[in-house]
């Protein structure tokens, strides 16, 4: 028989143990296999990418072939990590601007908040990042390699040690054992200490290694402790035996730490729960750590298996009002878990994690059977069923618990928020902080939802202050930023060129003439109404640089130029592994720049302040404190908010960005008035949404 004859079902058994570049040439031979639904075989390229790259799985896009495709190529070359928010403990692996030497003491001089995505440095020696996750003070990152490094501290309370400060700067690798020490520096692939999937906690860190290990670390300068338990034996095995042997009981399918407790599914067994384990103050050399109390789960291990012999009353009883578990989190005080028959579990911690039994959240069940599953950490999580996203906080699960015995059906309670712009909008991913959330869309995209405190910069939208977050919808009540009703239809995008933050910086300052926009500056300031409906135009004017016809050739598949691959937040701060064109990222780049008509590039005898003279105009020169068009400010602090470079309008000497002049926008505004000036009134790029307002945000 022809290979070609063969059922897909059969091939695509055969297709794993091809290597990419094999599969290709495959693929090429013939039409018969160069068809979408084989060349694009998501189960392949899924299976490619997770085992090269140790990627984690994406339940809601894990059929999408083309998109795994993409990513194993440009996985190879392209990954990148940026963080944002707060720098404390050096959480955000930015170096220290500079040591300030005082008497008797050094003094560590940094920004208090990062605003805007900032690329955190030293990782290039690393290679490829596969996953990454912020934990309450630290932010830690997964290569393809299987090891693990961290930046910032692990226990904030404690502040045992700050890399930068007290060491090695950089993402400084997470230890072992000296027992196994050599074993996790060596050349060779070592099963026992190549971790293949990680959780980051509030205070501590859980890997899971391919021999189906589970470690932990409390402090990133400290080795970490295996983690064995008395009354269960865990099963462990390479990925090959994975792959062959039928029985998985006792094996780890993953691990997950909340925000002060450590958990695992183990095969068999169901979720296990355990509190984090540390050593003695005067232990440095116990290497293994025995869990003598432990909870489990109630009727979470139930997991379907091809070919098992017939079940039980008791299992197909479970089969039929639990299922299998897809997906769990950790909250503060419950855990909550999804199975495959598209239901939604909840069961609350007792004392030393018991729990007495498990509860169904009736109002998040998802009927149809289609895929379902639950992200989420601290207080906050996010359901997600058949295109929709629906955001929940702890108190609702209290609400459920606490009622259901008078309320089993937990009818008319309240909690559960269905986000505008989070709605069929391609979502696959939510990471919560405290007080911030972010979406992943399959498009590569990344929106910003909830509120600063002490404008932390964790929203990542841009301006270092009020001004420039004003423009992305940010309204700063007593130091904090709160994003505002209008940025929830259609999501405030985070944006990683450089370039939008000078156009930010630019526009929030009034734009050629701040003396002609005045008004419009003042009703935009005062007016949260008219400041939602400005920050959307803004919104629009962002969007899809990267998208204009003439830059196609650099952008063959489809991805732009930055493409975010994962998400992660914790605390006040977050994070994000993104793909980078840099040829695309250039271009675009380019295109923000032309060559300022008004000056030779090449005069390198003219003042610094150039354009002082020519690139404001006369009108304005009053409002920003020039006395005639020859003066110079009539006081210092204006000099560096008028230099074009730092304003926003110029990148250098002798050229000027597309938009130095422009005016600050002027709208016709849903409510029927029109924003005051003399300028043409500006149209909308996509058109203005019809705001959806009535929800409590």
């Amino acid at each position: 028989m022809p290979l070609t004859d063969l059922p897909l079902d059969i091939l695509v058994l055969v297709f794993p143990y091809l290597d990419a570049e094999s599969f290709l040439a495959l693929t090429s031979t013939c039409k018969a296999f160069n068809q979408d639904s084989i060349r694009l075989d998501p189960t392949y390229w899924r299976h490619a990418t997770q085992t090269a790259f140790r990627v984690p799985n994406q339940p809601v896009v894990e059929y999408d072939g083309a998109r795994w495709q993409k990513l194993y190529r440009r996985l190879l070359t392209q990954s990148h990590v940026f963080t944002w928010g707060n720098t404390d403990n050096q959480r955000l692996g930015h170096s220290f601007r500079e040591r300030i030497t005082r008497p008797g003491r050094q003094i560590w001089n940094q920004q208090l908040r990062c605003s805007f995505p900032t690329e955190m440095e030293h990782t290039e020696e690393l290679g490829i990042i596969a996953d990454m996750q912020c934990g309450g003070w630290s932010t830690t990152l997964l290569t393809s390699k299987g090891t693990l490094h961290t930046t910032g501290v692990l226990d904030g309370q404690s502040n045992l040690h700050i890399p930068g400060r007290d060491g090695p700067y950089g993402p400084q690798p997470l230890r072992f054992p000296t027992a196994y020490h050599s074993a996790a520096c060596a050349p060779y692939y070592e099963p026992t200490t190549a971790i293949q999937q990680f959780s980051a906690g509030r205070q501590h860190i859980l890997g899971l290694s391919d021999s189906g290990k589970i470690w932990t670390w409390y402090a990133a300068n400290k080795p970490c402790l295996q983690i064995k338990f008395l009354d269960m034996e865990l099963r462990e095995t390479s990925i090959a035996d994975s792959v062959t042997t039928s029985s998985t009981h006792g094996r780890v399918k993953k691990v997950v730490a909340g925000w002060s407790r450590s958990s695992a599914y183990v095969y068999g067994v169901g979720i296990v729960v355990w509190d984090p384990m540390v050593r003695g103050a005067d232990d440095d050399q116990t290497d293994t750590m025995l869990v003598v109390t432990n909870a489990e789960i109630p009727r979470t291990a139930y997991q379907r298996v091809k070919g098992a012999p017939r079940e039980s009353k008791e299992e197909a009883a479970l089969k039929a009002e639990v299922g299998a578990v897809l997906n769990y989190i950790l909250l503060e005080h419950y855990v909550v878990f999804v199975t495959d028959i598209g239901r939604v579990f909840c069961a609350r911690f007792g004392e030393r994690n018991q729990v007495e039994d498990i509860l169904e959240l009736r109002a998040l069940r998802h009927d149809n059977g289609s895929h379902i599953d639950v992200q989420g950490s601290f207080r906050s999580l996010a359901i997600f069923k058949g295109g929709e996203v629906i955001t929940i906080d702890q108190g609702y699960l209290d609400a459920c618990w606490n009622t259901r015995q008078n309320n089993p059906e937990q009818t008319e309670i309240e909690g559960p928020k269905r986000i505008p712009a989070l709605q069929h909008n391609d979502v696959i991913s939510i990471a919560f902080g405290d007080y911030h959330f972010l979406a992943l869309h399959s498009t590569g995209k990344i929106t910003s939802y909830g509120t600063e405190l002490q404008a932390c910069g964790a929203l990542g939208l841009g301006g270092d202050g009020d001004p420039e977050g004003r423009i992305r919808g940010i309204r700063y009540v007593q130091r904090d930023g709160r994003l505002l009703p209008h940025a929830y239809t259609s999501g405030r995008q985070v944006w990683f060129e450089l370039e939008k933050k000078k156009w930010m910086t630019f526009m929030s300052s009034g734009g050629k003439d701040p003396g002609e926009a005045k008004e419009r500056l003042r009703m935009y300031t005062t007016q949260p109404s008219v400041q939602g409906e400005i920050s959307e135009w803004f919104e629009q004017q962002g969007r899809d640089w990267d998208k204009d016809p003439e830059l196609q050739e650099a952008a063959d598949d489809g991805l732009g130029s930055y493409f975010a691959l994962s998400i992660s937040a914790a605390g006040w701060h977050s994070g994000a592994i993104v793909l980078v064109n840099e040829d695309l990222a250039e271009r675009v780049r380019d295109r923000c720049i032309i060559k300022d008509p008004e000056q030779d590039s090449e005069d390198e005898s003219s003042p610094s302040h150039w354009s002082l003279g020519t690139w404001i105009p006369n009108s304005t020169r009053a409002l920003l404190g020039f006395q005639g068009a020859d003066q110079q400010p009539r006081y210092d602090p204006n000099s560096g908010f008028l230099d074009p470079i730092s304003h926003g309008a110029s990148p250098k000497k002798g050229y000027s960005y597309t938009w130095a002049y422009k005016s600050f926008p002027r709208l016709k505004l849903s409510d029927g008035r029109e924003m005051p000036g003399e300028v043409d009134f500006d149209e909308w790029r996509y058109g203005r949404p019809e705001w959806q307002l009535d929800f409590d945000v």
